[in-house]
């Protein structure tokens, strides 16, 4: 079903018009998802010290390593790498049936961090246009984590009953998931078909560039966190904030480095759902 929401964004790109929606959809996939966790004064744990030091030391190495082929792989690979743990995220640990809570840690943890650092770090590599406020990119993210978690507690005290009822409409999020899906990816290749001025090789080398960043984020991150590798810190450091990449990349950098964000949406969205699958495949041969 993951990989039929891409194909319809690729084929159907008409999702583009429903951008500002993904904000909304999202605040009631991370209420559905809060619903299912136990919130507790153990949230926080040294691996998310691990998770943050590589959000933040990774994109310097990709652009000092890919630099001396281009400065636009650089800074695709920088915008990728630096940007933090998706809001999303939470949500496709539920999905993945790892730990909800931890990359909700994650998602709290790398945002206002990342959101301090990086209007110090990013005039240093490239100059940009205007200055990027803190407020600007911590406000938003705030809200939208922040709102459903407190809703959650709301609903949670509210009785049994009540509780019951949110949980039995948890199928709703994976709906909307699969729609926030489309829109990603039609407005990806909306970008592309329409927007893109750059040629077809410079294309393509940015797309290879984008898939061992996002490889490599994933990858490192299963590690960081619990032996055998953990799909909870994965996707900590490899489920990107993609919108608010493309952000700084319009308003700061070039629409040519906004190619980096618009790979990395159907890049992170099929291997999650390679990850989903595996997973499903198992309880599957479990039960049977």
């Amino acid at each position: 079903m993951i990989f039929g929401a891409i194909a319809a964004g690729i084929l159907l790109p008409y999702g583009h018009h429903f951008t500002y929606l993904i904000k909304y959809n999202l605040v009631i996939m991370l209420l559905l998802a809060y619903l299912n966790v136990s919130f507790d004064r153990g949230l926080l744990r040294w691996s998310h010290l691990f998770v943050l030091i590589a959000n933040l030391s990774l994109p310097l190495l990709f652009y000092f390593t890919l630099l001396p082929f281009g400065t636009t792989y650089a800074l695709c690979a920088f915008v990728m790498g630096i940007v933090p743990t998706a809001a999303a995220a939470p949500v496709l640990a539920g999905f993945l049936r790892t730990d909800v809570s931890y990359v909700t840690t994650s998602v709290l943890v790398t945002n206002p961090i990342v959101a301090l650092v990086l209007p110090f770090l990013l005039p240093m590599l490239v100059r940009v246009e205007g200055s990027i406020r803190v407020a600007e990119v911590l406000i938003p993210v705030v809200a939208v984590v922040g709102i459903p978690l407190i809703l959650s507690f709301v609903i949670k005290r509210s009785g049994p009953k009540i509780l019951g009822l949110f949980r039995k409409v948890y199928w709703i999020s994976f709906a909307l998931f699969l729609f926030n899906v489309w829109i990603g990816c039609s407005k990806a290749t909306n970008f592309i078909l329409f927007d893109n001025k750059a040629g077809l090789i410079t294309v393509l080398g940015i797309m290879g560039v984008i898939f061992v960043v996002g490889l490599i984020n994933f990858q490192i991150g299963a590690r960081l966190h619990h032996e055998p590798p953990s799909h909870a810190s994965g996707l900590a450091l490899g489920r990107k904030n993609t919108m608010f990449a493309l952000w700084i990349a319009l308003d700061f950098i070039s629409p040519l480095v906004a190619l980096g964000p618009i790979f990395y949406i159907l890049f992170q969205n099929g291997y999650n759902s390679l990850q989903i699958y595996q997973v499903e495949k198992k309880i599957g041969l479990a039960r049977d």
